[in-house]
């Protein structure tokens, strides 16, 4: 029941910010966003993890989740603290998956995965940022991205792969509307895929065969 009641709430608080992003409310947003965070962490520590030594190194990657929210909201826009806080998490993300059983061809997959993501869109990200006092960071954070990717589907839990995939699309569509070209409604895609993802590592601790 706690698991359920968890779940709900993240939807609704995630819903919430999703809305908030739509309809501009700035107020809204600074207060929903990391709550769904918050959410997450607490369901994670609900959850009868298998192995059980993955949900701690999840958790410490959904505490840098929630602090690079805060760096990355329109009222704080400290854009390098949060590409550091979301590298170190994904470095927590992949040590709590490699710790799962891994298959050949999930490896596989995420490569063709990840190197689809890269060519669409890190591509011009890249283009865009080399050189530039953004280059060297937005390039290592994008090859840890990748690697996320590939070890999310290599876990061969389907929640974490979709979650990997999703998250790395909502980075490289955030990288696009930051170094590339703004689009409208855009950063409403960018919460639901970001959401979407950290739910997904949350639910996959979780073996679901």
């Amino acid at each position: 029941m706690l698991l359920i009641v968890g779940g709900v709430v993240a939807a609704v608080l995630a819903a919430t910010d999703w809305w908030s992003v739509w309809r501009e409310k700035p107020q809204v947003e600074q207060c929903a966003k990391p709550a769904v965070m918050i959410a997450l962490l607490v369901l994670a520590l609900s959850l009868d993890a298998d192995p059980t030594a993955s949900r701690w190194l999840v958790v410490i990657g959904l505490l840098f989740g929630l602090a690079g929210d805060v760096f990355l909201l329109p009222q704080v826009d400290k854009f390098l603290a949060g590409l550091g806080t979301f590298l170190i998490g994904h470095c927590f993300y992949i040590a709590a998956f490699l710790m799962m059983d891994l298959a050949f061809i999930g490896i596989i997959g995420g490569l063709a995965a990840g190197g689809v993501l890269l060519s669409y869109l890190g591509w011009p990200i890249i283009k865009n940022v080399r050189g530039g006092p953004y280059g060297v960071p937005v390039i290592a954070y994008l090859a840890v991205v990748v690697a996320l990717v590939v070890v999310a589907t290599a876990t061969h839990r389907w929640p974490i792969a979709a979650g990997g995939v999703c998250f790395a699309v909502s980075d490289g569509l955030l990288g696009l509307d930051r170094f590339v070209r703004p689009a409208p409604r855009r950063r409403v895609l960018v919460h639901m895929l970001y959401h979407l993802g950290q739910a997904g590592f949350v639910v996959g601790l979780i073996w679901l065969g």
